[in-house]
Order: C-alpha cells, then sequence, then structure tokens
C-alpha cells in the first residue's frame, strides 16, 4: 500500500509530487506521457502541452501574487536539481488605460512580495518596445528579472524528474476509478491494476469532473480555449529580440515573446480568454476539443488584436492554432481540499492563470495531503471545495 497516490501529473500534481515526496516515502505520482499524435490518441489529454506560459509577481489578487512570488523563488532550485531549464526572464508588460487606478494596489502588493514592478507611461513604452503600436491613452506596469515565460512541459518534466528521484513512483497510466474504502482508497489503472493507498490527491484539471473520479461533483466551469500562433521569421524575430510577455487590458489578450518549439522554429502566441468561449462537460467534448483546431471565430479575431499592437507580425504569414481548456472555481483560487474524509483530496482550477505558482499550489496541496499543520500564507478555508 502506499501511503500518498497523486492522480495527474500536471503542472500541480507534479509539483505536490516533488514536494510530498521530499518529505514522506510511499508516494506514487499517476499520468501518461504527452500523446505523440493527438489525432490517435484514444486516451485524455492535458493543458500543460505548450512551450509558453506567463510569469510574474504582480498580480491585481494577493493570493495568485503570494503564491508566483513563492513559486518563482523555487525556479532556480527545480532547474538546478533537474537539470532542466524551464524559465525565461524575459520581463512582463502590462498595457492598460493611462486613468486605470485599479492597476496601483497591484503594482504596490507585487513590490511588497518582491518583484521589480514599475508604471511606465505611453512615451516610455514607445521608447522601450519600439515595435508596439499603442494608443496614446495607454499606461504600462513593467516588472523584471522576476517576469517572463516558463515552459510547462519542462516544468512538468522537471518536476516529476525530482518526484522520481525523491522516491517517488512515476506510473504513466491513465486512472480508470477512485474508490475509497474506510481508511483507504483503491486506484484502478487503465491496464486493469489496482493500487492503494492511505490518502488520494486528485489533480485532473478539466478532466475531474468528466472522467467522474469524485464521489460527488464539485462546482467548476471548463472553457474550450483556442490560441494562434505566428511563426516569427528572421526578420521579425530580430525586431522582438527583447519582446516581453504581455497581457493587453484594451483587447483582454495575453501574447508571449518569440519562444522556440519542438518543430524547431519560433513562435509568437496570443490567446484571449471570454466567457463567449464554449464551456465542456463531458469526456467525448474535451477529448475532441483536444483534437480539433479550435475556434475559426477566435482565430481571426485574435490575429486582428495581434497584428494591430504588433505590426511585424503582418510579415509573418505562416500562422496555426493550438487547443488547450481552462478550468475555474466558484472563488477564483484553486480548490486544495479534501472531499471524502480525510482520505481523499483535489488541487484543480488554474484559473486561467494557474501555471505561474503552480509550484506553490502543489506545496499546498502536499502540505494537505501531509496532514501536519497547515504551513502555508494562504488560509485553508480560501480554498475549501465548493460542490455543485
Amino acid at each position: 500500500m502506499y501511503r500518498h497516490i497523486i492522480v495527474g501529473r500536471g503542472l500541480i500534481g507534479s509539483a505536490a509530487a516533488r514536494h510530498l515526496s521530499s518529505w514522506q516515502d510511499g508516494v506514487a505520482v499517476i499520468g501518461p506521457d504527452e500523446p505523440a499524435d493527438r489525432m490517435s490518441h484514444d486516451g485524455v489529454f492535458a493543458s500543460h502541452y505548450d512551450e509558453g506560459r506567463l510569469t510574474r509577481i504582480y498580480d491585481p489578487v494577493a493570493e495568485w501574487s503570494i503564491t508566483a512570488t513563492r513559486s518563482i523563488a523555487r525556479y532556480p532550485e527545480i532547474e538546478a536539481e533537474s537539470g532542466i531549464d524551464f524559465f525565461t526572464p524575459s520581463g512582463f508588460l502590462g498595457i492598460v488605460g493611462s486613468e486605470d487606478v485599479t492597476t496601483r494596489p497591484a503594482v504596490t502588493l507585487a513590490r511588497e512580495n518582491g518583484g521589480n514592478t514599475t508604471t511606465i507611461d505611453a512615451a516610455a513604452m514607445r521608447e522601450l518596445y519600439p515595435f508596439l503600436s499603442l494608443p496614446n491613452d495607454c499606461a504600462g506596469i513593467r516588472e523584471t528579472e522576476t517576469a517572463g515565460h516558463i515552459s510547462p512541459r519542462a516544468l512538468v518534466k522537471a518536476q516529476t524528474a525530482l518526484a522520481e528521484k525523491n522516491g517517488a513512483d512515476v506510473i504513466r497510466s491513465t486512472v480508470t476509478a477512485i474508490d475509497v474504502k474506510g481508511s483507504s482508497v483503491d486506484v484502478t489503472l487503465d491496464d486493469g491494476r489496482v493500487l492503494e493507498a492511505e490518502r488520494v490527491l486528485i489533480a485532473t484539471g478539466g478532466y475531474t469532473t468528466a472522467c467522474k473520479l469524485l464521489p460527488r461533483p464539485v462546482s467548476t466551469r471548463v472553457y474550450a480555449r483556442t490560441v494562434v500562433l505566428f511563426r516569427v521569421t528572421d526578420a521579425a524575430a530580430e525586431v522582438l529580440e527583447h519582446m516581453p510577455t504581455i497581457i493587453d487590458k484594451f483587447a483582454g489578450s495575453y501574447i508571449l515573446p518569440p519562444i522556440r518549439y519542438p518543430d524547431g522554429h519560433s513562435y509568437v502566441k496570443i490567446g484571449i480568454g471570454t466567457e463567449a468561449d464554449a464551456q465542456l462537460g463531458s469526456r467525448e467534448e474535451l477529448d475532441a476539443w483536444f483534437k480539433s483546431t479550435g475556434s475559426e471565430r477566435n482565430r481571426l479575431e485574435f490575429t486582428d488584436v495581434v497584428e494591430r499592437l504588433i505590426p511585424v507580425l503582418k510579415d509573418c504569414p505562416e500562422r496555426h492554432t493550438d487547443t488547450c481548456v481552462t478550468t475555474y472555481s466558484t472563488s477564483g483560487l484553486p480548490y486544495i481540499d479534501f472531499v471524502a474524509g480525510d482520505h481523499l483530496a483535489i488541487a484543480i482550477c488554474g484559473n486561467g492563470k494557474g501555471a505561474k505558482g503552480s509550484d506553490d499550489w502543489g506545496y499546498a496541496a502536499a502540505r494537505l495531503m501531509e496532514g501536519g499543520d497547515w504551513d502555508h500564507p494562504i488560509p485553508r478555508y480560501k480554498l475549501k471545495a465548493v460542490f455543485s
């Protein structure tokens, strides 16, 4: 019997496995590798199959700023111990209205948490980032050193490697059923094996409800998201050499600088998440979405947004779409809580920005599983599960 089994080897699950296995033995983490071919794959998918996610201390919500701060502080340790690089400190730029006073408390909070965060006017932005076409009534929030982008693929790989180094069993399978039995939990795998543990943590993101892994469902919303990737020409790459990650509040978009992908090419990525995107409920809907090319409406809209903001991308005609999902809670924070006595717990709901603080959300989940005093700055009650 295992002491702890973590179901889900994404950003939060792999982080929980690393932390928990560094404190206790008897840990296993279960989750398949990324499929080589999505179209022929008949298993589950995950949203970390990508090379770019924004990371920064700046955030208007204190809990997200705090967990990002704690996670970013651990990036060097994780990279050094795993030998896997995943963080690029390219910086961050938030584009907001010049009279937007709501950003001031967030800038103050980021500074208090150690972020090199400043506000700049439109003239300074044009000087620093001449490749941007900006409106006159804008201002910027700039963060350097602690901000940039991570490769979620590489971060999961690093967390998994360190969990294994700590003695955890890494089981590259899919869980088909979970059964709470008194003082233990049975976990059934897709190959028919049944594993037993004292405690089980479910960190399966948008698939949690669809795969019916909980004794009763929690209240979540799972949205289908489309992104557009612009393959960057050599000339455009030179222009965008010092491009930061960007959140444009005018368009509601996030944009990542040129990042090298597994095909050897560099891409600028843009995404915009809205409640107009389709909600996904069933396993069939999720699988079909991951195998699709996304929303054509989104492709056209995102292309127009990014070409107006970064005109040089008009000269990059090769572009394509990709798909992922985002999972939201009712509170805007992850659910990290027991859902069946003190034997079955969840750590789900990145709320569209879970990557940057994923290591610390995994730390919180590991503390919950460990069963000792709650050693985290976010009070437990704020992370309680809400059932539907």
